[in-house]
């Protein structure tokens, strides 16, 4: 009833039936000690925490006068700078501005000024906006419409690490849309190439072909945040503003900081792109401010709730492998107790996502209901 009495006092009722009432009835004896141990102070605490620009670095928006002027800045320029955009093929531009398309099978490389280097205080930024024609065909995929390899990358030319690549890699299984990450340190959980989890949709026949499996015309943004010790990959299908994907690392570093002197695009490595190019178009790279970490959010959607909670739940009792890393903040290697207590006790922290829209309670509603927590656990006593 205590949790019951909670959620209905914020309006979120739904949340403690599902979780939180059936331990407190002893469903987990464990478990229902620790949540009659947790004031509602703790459970409804809040908190917000956003980024901040401290610089940037390159913002290339192609607006060069023709093409010998761009490859003037990026060195070995291949391909064009194109003035409009036919977005269904037939003929009559869609879009009208500069951007740079490049056909794969070599790099063009802007050399940075300084090294930019992730530390404690410092995160890197990078983010790009990639078109895609939608006119190849993967014969590996046939639902999948570019059997391409294009990227925009961010690299350590001085010694042979730290790369990242944002864009498109044929060889992904069920993924079009992918991003790498390489030769961080053989700690670290490194991606050589991976897709996100879009969802699925019907296609024909089939009632669920993974959306990154066969979506692609279109303007898509990337985007990476670079951490001392995390790589955050966000995609925005579409360019509409909405992330429909978030993929988090751990970094594993050998030796010395995270740094990088060079942007590239074109194909990564210089490799060919069988699907012929793309066009990118506002590069980004910049330094932002690190970002106090939201204890409790551990999808890393910038807000605590039920989805945080509910990956604690799912692995509950876990060790970790094989249980889900995000499952344990704590870092102990096993999901239990003092995960609850992460996820709980900063509940409601952050900017919820906008499809959640959860109530942040009142100050003075959320010291009555910690007096209330507090003589229910007297009572207990």
């Amino acid at each position: 009833m205590f949790g019951m009495f909670l959620c209905r006092a914020q309006g979120q009722p739904e949340l403690f039936q599902l979780y939180i009432t059936p331990i407190l009835q002893g469903r987990n004896h464990t478990m229902r000690k620790i949540a009659l141990g947790l004031s509602c102070a703790a459970i409804l605490a809040t908190a917000s925490t956003s980024f901040a620009a401290i610089g940037v670095i390159v913002n290339e928006t192609f607006d060069y006068a023709n093409t010998a002027a761009m490859s003037a800045v990026w060195a070995g320029f291949d391909g064009t700078l194109e003035t409009e955009l036919d977005y269904d093929l037939d003929g009559i531009p869609d879009e009208f501005g500069t951007f740079a398309f490049h056909p794969g099978g070599s790099i063009n490389a802007m050399p940075l000024a300084a090294p930019v280097v992730a530390s404690s205080t410092e995160w890197i930024k990078l983010s790009v906006d990639i078109f895609d024609d939608d006119t190849s065909l993967d014969p590996f995929f046939p639902l999948n419409p570019d059997n391409k390899r294009m990227s925009l990358g961010l690299r350590d030319t001085t010694v042979p690490s730290n790369i990242i690549e944002l864009g498109m890699y044929n060889a992904v299984t069920d993924a079009h849309f992918a991003y790498r990450a390489i030769l961080f340190g053989s700690a670290g959980d490194d991606p050589n190439w991976a897709g996100w989890d879009l969802g699925t949709e019907a296609v024909g026949a089939d009632p669920a072909v993974p959306v990154n499996r066969f979506r692609g015309a279109g303007w898509h943004r990337y985007s990476v945040t670079i951490t001392p010790d995390t790589l955050i990959f966000e995609f925005d299908l579409d360019r509409d503003g909405t992330i429909d994907g978030t993929d988090t690392y751990t970094i594993g570093v050998e030796s010395g900081p995270i740094g990088f002197n060079e942007l590239r695009f074109g194909g990564p490595s210089g490799i060919t792109s069988g699907g012929g190019g793309v066009t990118f178009d506002n590069v980004v790279l910049e330094i932002i401010a690190a970002q106090t970490a939201l204890v409790g959010d551990l999808n890393s959607d910038g807000f605590v709730g039920i989805d945080d909670l509910s990956i604690v739940l799912a692995n509950w009792n876990q060790t970790v492998p094989p249980g889900d890393p995000l499952a344990d903040p704590s870092g102990d290697g096993f999901v239990g107790i003092d995960d609850l207590n992460q996820v709980l006790g900063n509940w409601n922290a952050g900017t919820p996502p906008p499809a959640a829209g959860a109530a942040v309670p009142e100050p003075a509603s959320l010291a009555l209901l910690s007096l209330g927590a507090v003589a229910m656990l007297r009572r207990r006593r």
